[in-house]
């Protein structure tokens, strides 16, 4: 019994990680190009972020997109980004969650349906940036849209994606 709960335990934490996929804008690419880079995990979220160049890139969007790393959980569906607005001498990031989301249609008196729903919010230390990652990648999604709820709002709208 106990080592089919292990193999179960094992496959589950697996399986839970191959979910997981990360793809990387440069600054000034078109919003529909990005380079695709595999699987994710936090530690690989963390050396990429971390060894990202956000400050030779902010800013430097050219009409493009701003720089950003977006992870993707094909499990559950929810997305998060992280981009920078500013200069190279001032800048914050912006983090993204990008999850379905019940809403009315006809202007809030039809019936519901369930959208893509892209909330961003400004942070302004790469400490709570990797913060919010970590409960992502622990699938802590209700932690951590509460978490951002006490955050600034960047931007609420249904995701076009």
């Amino acid at each position: 019994m106990k080592k089919l709960l292990t193999i179960i335990f094992f496959f589950s934490v697996s399986t839970m990680a191959d979910s997981f996929t990360y793809d990387i804008q440069q600054a000034g690419y078109r919003f529909d190009q990005y380079d695709l880079k595999g699987k994710a995990t936090l530690e690989i979220f963390k050396n990429a972020f971390r060894g990202f160049p956000w400050k030779e890139q902010v800013g430097n969007n050219k009409g493009g997109s701003e720089p950003t790393i977006s992870v993707k959980n094909s499990k559950t569906k929810v997305d998060l980004w992280v981009s920078v607005i500013g200069s190279p001498e001032e800048f914050a990031y912006l983090v993204g969650i990008v999850q379905p989301k019940k809403v009315k249609t006809m202007f809030g008196f039809g019936k519901e349906k369930e959208v893509r729903w892209v909330s961003a919010y400004v942070l302004e230390q790469a400490k709570w940036v990797e913060e919010a990652f970590q409960l992502y990648f622990e699938g802590k999604t209700e932690t951590l849209n509460s978490k951002f709820s006490g955050l600034p709002v960047y931007l609420e709208k249904e995701a076009s994606n």
